[in-house]
């Protein structure tokens, strides 16, 4: 079954705003938390989410069973892995804690943000958890412990230690060699154009954005967006400002808009990009596209990995570190947790020892991946039973100390020399730890997402008569539905926490 991915994440981010999930169990945490682990009791078995896209995940009852095998000795628990497309992430939690199904670990951001987690009351406090059995875990996120609070309380912890993002682009680097493209950091859209000019000569489309509902800008330029989708506005340069705009009615989005449409036009993307269900992924892979827009971190490059060409990634904005960057991918405790003390033991030692990192990251040596002759740390899955990434595959969720685990090929030993480099580099935000509490704008919030879900696909595929008049009807819908407040409300809050 193939679909597009960003329409998928697109949809589901306005259910994770409307869904609600009346429980009230996560306004405090447990009255008394012990620091003390019992190796008496019974083993408890501690479910974490693993999210996914279209992967079998043949060997998760392997992983599972090397996990076990540490957390029993170490923590006495078992560990259930459970599979959860990213499509059905926001309603399996949301569901799930209304349903009282059982739920401990549970992975925050990806489509369900932790600010629309913690108004829905799905989390659990994690502060106390933390300071009796979490050392670990504060240890090795305390770079980035204001992110993960909201209102002072720390309600997840962040997969993402050193969380400095910058814009990217990812391309197939034999083709850059093979029709004489330069490529390199800090291209502008100028030189994106030209090289995509030089590509449809050679009969290969530039890239694609599907049936597109993201902000595929950010992917670009960087910012700071708050609400899914940037619904309660952004800041487009917060390394320098702490002015929330409609982003969508920038000057800057506005020529991002142009570009791509300048590109349509030239035949450089694919005519069909509103109807065609193939992913950019799967466009990439099969070398009927050149690259496309992606974050860019020093790990990046990993995740587009591809067995028959060599991929290369140029940095298009400088990195920074945002609390969005923070949150992409995080780990909290269910609000219906029924052994919240063990949750938190399982997430410690996540961060403790690397190899329960590398096997929730990676699965079990020699069945999943093997080592890479001649280095430290870097792995491969190429001659494993998961060269297919059906074996298990974790594309969305990043577990432990970034600098302890692993890392994939073409990465090499120098990534984590390269990570300290390009995180002490990176701007931090103005605002970083700043969180808008968008709850008393959640009808807004959903009436705005149905706005940006029906109209930014035309507008990121190029496919409107004139960007100009598209935006303006864009932005008086936003507007209609209560974006303009939204940003207001967001823009006192910030001056007040600014303030403090």
């Amino acid at each position: 079954m193939k679909k597009t991915l960003a329409l998928l994440l697109s949809v589901l981010m306005l259910a994770a705003l409307l869904a609600g999930c009346g429980s009230d169990s996560n306004s405090s945490a447990p009255a008394e938390v012990s620091g003390e682990i019992d190796k008496e009791e019974a083993p408890y078995e501690v479910s974490i989410q693993f999210v996914g896209l279209f992967e079998e995940n043949k060997d998760i009852a392997e992983v599972e069973k090397a996990l076990s095998a540490i957390t029993l000795e170490k923590i006495n628990c078992t560990v259930d892995i459970v599979p959860v497309f990213i499509g059905d992430l926001p309603t399996t939690t949301s569901l799930g804690v209304a349903g009282d199904e059982k739920l401990d670990i549970v992975a925050v951001g990806l489509t369900s943000p932790m600010d629309n987690m913690v108004s829905q009351d799905l989390l659990l406090p994690l502060d106390d958890l933390l300071a009796a059995r979490g050392q670990d875990a504060l240890k090795a996120t305390e770079r980035v412990a204001a992110a993960q609070k909201m209102n002072g309380v720390t309600y997840a912890v962040s997969g993402y230690n050193y969380a400095a993002v910058g814009g990217g682009f990812v391309y197939n680097k034999a083709m850059a060699e093979e029709f004489g493209i330069d490529m390199h950091d800090g291209m502008t859209m100028e030189e994106m154009t030209e090289a995509a000019r030089i590509c449809k000569e050679h009969g290969v489309y530039f890239t694609t954005f599907g049936n597109s509902g993201q902000v595929n800008f950010k992917f670009w330029f960087g910012g700071d967006y708050f609400g899914s989708n940037g619904s309660f506005g952004a800041i487009l340069d917060p390394a320098e400002s702490t002015t929330i705009v409609n982003p969508f009615d920038s000057q800057e989005m506005r020529d991002y808009w142009k570009t791509v449409k300048a590109w349509n036009d030239a035949g450089y993307l694919p005519s069909d990009q509103l109807t065609d269900t193939t992913t950019v992924q799967e466009y990439f892979s099969q070398q009927h596209l050149f690259g496309t827009s992606t974050a860019y971190t020093t790990n990046q490059i990993a995740a587009w990995v591809n067995p028959n060409f060599e991929v290369g990634l140029v940095q298009t904005a400088d990195g920074t570190v945002s609390t969005a960057s923070v949150r992409e991918f995080m780990l909290g405790i269910a609000a219906n947790c029924k052994r919240p003390d063990k949750a938190m033991d399982l997430i410690n030692l996540i961060y403790a020892d690397p190899d329960v990192a590398n096997l929730l990251m990676f699965g079990v040596e020699g069945l999943d991946y093997v080592p890479v002759e001649g280095t430290q740390n870097v792995i491969t899955y190429e001659g494993t039973n998961n060269a297919d990434h059906n074996g298990y595959y974790a594309p969305f969720v990043h577990y432990g100390d970034m600098l302890k685990i692993k890392i994939v090929a073409p990465l090499t030993d120098s990534y984590y020399a390269d990570t300290e480099a390009f995180e002490n580099a990176a701007k931090m935000s103005k605002t970083f730890g700043y969180d808008f509490d968008g709850s008393a704008f959640s009808a807004e919030g959903g009436a705005i997402a149905t706005v940006l879900e029906q109209k930014l696909p035309a507008l990121n595929a190029g496919q409107v008569a004139d960007v100009d008049a598209a935006v303006d009807e864009l932005v008086a819908a936003l507007n209609a539905a209560g974006m303009a407040d939204a940003i207001a409300a967001n823009q006192t809050s910030l001056d007040a926490w600014l303030a403090k």
